[in-house]
């Protein structure tokens, strides 16, 4: 028999509906707040990678080329130093992931440092079909030399 305690008429099938939506809420809240987590750290893993990238591309773009100064008086990259410099930077660095597909490409004016990050998941490793890593977009940076 309905009772009314000033809320409205109540229905014997819907009395534990609440019971059991409760839990079911929770754990779609717990399941969104894990894919935010794992989302962030893998965008932070890019932004790191990429402030590493750029700081080791401006360094390498200061690599000049001394002989060349003192023969002709050009002022040009040293490509085979600025090489060495961005490839030192980037493995000292201390990144929360591993860099691949690093090209470094040099000309007399320009450096430009291409790369990727590869970093772990927190919580997405737990999800059958998912790999334990995920490869970040491109890293494109480029210094220019002005004389």
């Amino acid at each position: 028999m309905p009772t009314d305690h000033g809320s409205g008429p109540t229905r014997r099938g819907e009395r534990g509906t609440a019971l059991v939506l409760a839990p079911a809420m929770v754990l779609v809240f717990v399941v969104l707040a894990a894919i935010a987590l794992d989302l962030t750290t893998v965008a932070g893993a890019q932004r790191a990678a990429e402030r590493a990238v750029a700081a080791a591309t401006d360094d390498a773009a200061g690599m000049l080329d001394g002989r060349a100064h003192q023969v002709d008086g050009a002022v040009r990259i040293d490509p085979i130093a600025a090489e060495r410099v961005v490839r030192a930077h980037l493995s000292t660095a201390d990144l929360p992931g591993r860099l691949e597909d690093l090209v470094i490409r040099c000309t007399d004016t320009t450096v430009d440092v291409t790369a990727r990050i590869v970093s772990p998941h927190i919580f997405l490793r737990a999800v059958p079909g998912h790999q334990d890593e995920a490869l970040s977009a491109p890293i494109h940076v480029r210094a220019r030399l002005r004389p």
